[in-house]
């Protein structure tokens, strides 16, 4: 277990939060902080987000933001044409020591998604969106989305509920991973309406780390609004993936379409 906690040690403190933030967040420090997302816990994720789309067997997914892995150990039991695409070498690697060569992974920016009509579907897990300072940016990561698409294709966006997270946020938490320590400090930017975190790793009262993390809060209209701009078109949004509507007190929004 880590150190207790004494009385100068959660601060609060919020740095700024550089626009490149995301180059160093998912470091190897990654799966630590995020211990509690697991292979396991993804499987329903997975199972919901195939029946949504309705992936058949034989047909080609990208997961985008793939991050270690954990979704993409699932879809390949639906189909063999699973693509990872994800932009830290980190992830890449946990990625790669859990599907092996069963998965075409590549590293890009999702600015810069580097395929044209290719795939039946595209998934887009745990807020892997909005990661960027502009409203430009983010939106030619959708554009990305719809260029990769074949015609007809579908996508899955599982992103945070701004609704929910604007009840329920936690401003300051304490979690510990064997000999680490995570001390976490959000906040939500009025201003630029982005939900913020702070990350710090001890270990033997060793600060041995530090990350920074921040995405942008859309409402279900604006998002709607920035898929359309994009070129693809919103049929549903669900609330969590038990299948729930969207909703004020649902954790999540999830969004699925076709391109248009």
């Amino acid at each position: 277990m880590g150190p207790p906690l004494d009385g100068n040690a959660m601060t609060g403190r919020r740095p700024d939060i550089a626009p490149n933030w995301y180059e160093t967040a998912f470091d190897a420090m990654y799966p630590l902080v995020y211990a509690h997302r697991t292979v396991a816990g993804a499987k329903p994720e997975v199972g919901f987000a195939v029946k949504q789309l309705e992936i058949k067997s034989g047909q080609a997914v990208l997961d985008l933001c793939c991050g270690n892995g954990r979704h993409l150990v699932h879809l390949l039991k639906c189909t063999p044409r699973v693509v990872g695409l994800d932009y830290s070498r980190h992830m890449l690697n946990f990625a790669k020591s859990l599907v092996k060569n069963a998965v075409r992974l590549v590293r890009a920016d999702m600015r810069n998604i580097p395929f044209t009509g290719a795939f039946d579907a595209v998934t887009n897990f745990f807020t892997s969106f909005g990661y960027f300072f502009t409203a430009d940016e983010n939106l030619e990561v959708a554009r990305g989305v719809a260029r990769a698409l074949k015609p007809s294709g579908r996508f899955f966006i599982d992103y945070v509920n701004r609704a929910n997270i604007e009840q329920t946020l936690v401003p300051q938490s304490v979690t510990d991973h064997d000999s680490y320590q995570v001390r976490e400090t959000r906040w939500i930017d009025e201003q630029t309406a982005r939900l913020n975190k702070f990350t710090e790793v001890y270990r033997e009262g060793r600060r041995v780390g530090e990350a920074t993390e921040s995405v942008r809060l859309y409402t279900p209209d604006e998002f709607s609004g920035l898929l359309v701009a994009a070129g693809l078109r919103v049929e549903q949004f669900f609330g969590d993936y038990s299948g729930a509507p969207l909703g004020d007190s649902t954790p999540r929004m999830i969004a699925i379409g076709q391109k248009a």
